[in-house]
């Protein structure tokens, strides 16, 4: 009967693995296959580094994500939208514009402000993430 190095536990010769902790029983040989003392530790050191370099970009990416810049342009383009279609509402009980011609105007004006809200984005992150 012999015992197993890692828990102490009573084990049989013939086993490979301690029932208890499921530790190996077999001591492996080192072949002659295996690279030299200096190239394994160059490569953890690879390792090691590569692994603080993802690290590294993985906070910075978080950082990025946890400070948004608070925006204006929504609360623009919706009071724009109120002003205009209160303006319409005015011209069409004025009797300055028909009704039939409130709602096409509506809806050009929207586009146009949408479209001046798209340009406005699209500018905006083109100089926050200018291409290198």
């Amino acid at each position: 009967m012999s015992y197993c190095p890692k828990c102490g536990a009573k084990v049989k010769e013939e086993m490979n693995f301690c029932p208890k902790c499921g530790a190996s029983l077999k001591v492996e040989k080192v072949t002659a296959e295996a690279p030299p003392a200096p190239y394994r530790a160059e490569k953890y050191e690879r390792g090691e580094k590569r692994e603080k370099e993802e690290k590294h970009e993985k906070r910075e990416k978080e950082e990025k994500h946890e400070k948004p810049e608070p925006s204006f342009i929504g609360p623009l383009i919706g009071g724009f939208i109120l002003m205009f279609v209160g303006f319409l509402f005015y011209l069409a009980v004025t009797a300055s514009i028909r009704w039939e011609a409130v709602g096409a105007l509506f809806f050009i004006i929207i586009g146009i402000v949408i479209i001046i809200g798209a340009v406005y984005a699209a500018t905006t992150a083109a100089r926050r993430h200018p291409k290198t």
